[in-house]
């Protein structure tokens, strides 16, 4: 994949000017009340000010969303830029912000950011001091615009058009949405607003009824053209995405036989696999992307979802989730297809392509246990995969408590932690979490068949998780294999307040400070080289060339400084692998602050 990067001069940041005001020694929180009499802390008195101007013009962006983000600042804090461009932050407590910048048409950026989908450069700011002239310069966003057309070359009014990228969610490689569009009345589209770098596209029509779901309520008749104005970029939106194609009949000697505009892919293909990928660069426009979308032939896929007892199930929704090999490498964007459970248990999803599917049935979403099943099936042709029965079964459970070091101090308060269970499948549903009790104890309900990790999140202060076992096995970096209406019980979640710390420098060998690289942690276990993994951590250099990694297990790491074309890639195993050789090693146990700094050489 051709890497693009953003141009220095036109995202690069001034350096934060030094601080007009003395930084104050820095004073320990206390968590408990004041005793009486005692002077109350003055309130936080940093700020950060500059402005936010065009790369391409120089003028002022006035009204751009500027945000900082830091530990020491729950929610983090925003505001929009003046007339001339101007903004100023105040009253930030002392801490490492993240600082950015975000505006309609404009790549969003972060301070210190050289790429799209890259970590910027963390601010230090210290008790009461005031970084000034921070310059931001937002460069355009870069458009794809082109037509779609029939199969006869008319334009098609009405298409829903997409955008789409790899990028890295939870470790793994998926296709997200970066924008979307609809085509006018000539069949052209434009999306804008977009980083530079290599996209996909695909079309589709809108499902009649405008609902969410494919099949159920949607006859085999023509479908007229649905009118629509263009759009601009969209949010990210997650892989799922249910639709359906609209039908359109075509005359045959065989009454059965129909055809309909399957969604499609540029240049004219029905997979991501074939799909060719479009490249734009920073604030440019694509040549033009025209394309025609596929007729093909289209089938029905119907049947009955029981409930555990043989009753039929009187709600919920089936959803055909398209093979991987369809999909392509990374998954995560393919079309899906879908319909609603009928009260008498009946589903019929129409308007369906030729290839390999899982079907994926999910009981009424009321039910205080939810219940799931899949079933392989494949669609060829022309031919209707009828008389489907599906049986569900109730999700799995896990159950267990929270152990903390005896007589520790300063506890979190149990019934704000929760406990999850994370799938380590390529389905995005939601994750299953439970409550924990004042006693410590929690239950997962309703937890989909498949690997999954468990994990607690939530307000844990200072704690850390130190260990997950199962009957007195670890677990904790170990998916468990769930089965329907499994229950995985003793489940102990052990806590540490013992945190450790590696930090250091970046600097030229003249001691100047580097804060282009990203510091990178991983373990010697290539075993733990996985999505997800809490053996792999970054960090990125302040604007004084420091960084900090906290919260490693116990171990032996590698540690390298790298510049990662995409946030998130060093899951990958290759590219871990690629970058132990040459690397420094280094040993952490419970509670160790060590030291690793790294000299760069002047290129």
């Amino acid at each position: 994949m051709k890497t693009l990067h953003l141009l220095p001069v036109v995202v690069a940041t001034a350096l934060a000017v030094a601080s007009a005001q003395a930084p104050q020694p820095g004073r320990t929180p206390q968590r408990d009340t004041p005793a009486q009499g005692q002077d109350t802390p003055p309130p936080p008195a940093g700020s950060m000010s500059g402005r936010v101007i065009a790369a391409d013009n120089g003028r002022p962006v006035k009204r751009a969303r500027v945000f900082v983000t830091a530990n020491e600042l729950p929610g983090g804090r925003g505001t929009l830029t003046n007339d001339d461009g101007t903004f100023e932050i105040t009253d930030l407590p002392a801490g490492r912000y993240t600082l950015t910048v975000s505006m309609s048409g404009f790549v969003s950026l972060s301070y210190g950011q050289r790429r799209p989908l890259q970590a910027g450069t963390p601010l230090q700011l210290g008790e009461g001091q005031q970084i000034r002239g921070i310059e931001f310069r937002l460069p355009r966003g870069s458009v794809i615009a082109g037509h779609v057309f029939d199969d006869t070359g008319d334009p098609m009014p009405g298409i829903i058009v997409r955008v789409l990228r790899y990028q890295y969610q939870q470790g793994d490689r998926r296709l997200i949405a970066a924008g979307t569009g609809t085509t006018d009345d000539q069949g052209a589209f434009r999306v804008w607003g977009l980083n530079p770098g290599e996209y996909y596209v695909d079309a589709q029509q809108r499902t009649q009824g405008g609902g969410p779901f494919g099949g159920g309520g949607f006859g085999r008749g023509p479908a007229g053209p649905a009118g629509g104005r263009g759009g601009g970029r969209g949010g990210p939106t997650g892989p799922g995405a249910i639709v359906g194609a609209a039908p359109v009949v075509t005359p045959s000697s065989d009454d059965e036989t129909q055809k309909a505009f399957a969604p499609t892919y540029y240049p004219g293909v029905t997979t991501v696999a074939e799909a060719r990928p479009i490249t734009v660069g920073l604030s440019e426009t694509s040549l033009p992307v025209d394309f025609s979308l596929q007729l093909v032939h289209i089938s029905r896929v119907s049947g009955t979802v029981l409930e555990p007892d043989g009753s039929v199930a009187w709600g919920g929704n089936v959803t055909l989730v398209a093979d991987q090999a369809t999909v392509g490498r990374g998954g995560g964007f393919g079309i899906n297809y879908g319909s609603r459970i009928s009260w008498d248990g009946t589903f019929e999803v129409t308007n369906v392509p030729p290839g390999r599917y899982t079907l994926e049935a999910r009981g009424p979403n009321d039910d205080d246990e939810p219940k799931f099943a899949t079933q392989p099936v494949v669609v060829g042709g022309s031919v209707d995969v009828d008389d489907v029965s599906v049986l569900l079964q109730p999700g799995g459970a896990i159950t267990g408590t929270l152990n903390f070091p005896i007589g520790a101090n300063d506890l979190p308060n149990l019934t704000q932690v929760r406990v999850s269970a994370p799938s380590l499948g390529p389905s995005a549903g939601n994750v299953a979490q439970g409550r924990v009790d004042v006693n410590g104890q929690f239950t997962i309900t309703g937890i989909e068949p498949g690997d999954h990790l468990i994990r607690p999140n939530g307000q844990l202060r200072s704690w850390r998780l130190a260990s997950v076992t199962v009957n007195g096995r670890d677990v904790t970096d170990v998916p468990i294999a769930l089965r329907a209406s499994e229950r995985v019980s003793n489940v102990v979640i052990t806590f540490t307040d013992k945190t450790t710390e590696i930090d250091g420098t970046l600097t030229q060998t003249n001691g100047t400070p580097v804060t282009e690289y990203t510091v990178l942690a991983f373990s010697t276990d290539p075993s733990f080289w996985q999505p997800q993994s809490r053996h792999i951590a970054t960090a990125r250099p302040d604007q004084t060339g420091k960084y900090r990694i906290r919260g490693l297990p116990a171990g032996s790491y590698y540690m390298a400084t790298v510049d990662p074309t995409e946030q998130g890639e060093w899951f990958e195993p290759s590219y871990l692998d690629e970058h132990r050789n040459g690397a420094a090693r280094i040993t952490i146990a419970d509670g160790d602050v060590k030291t690793q700094d790294f000299r760069i050489r002047e290129q």
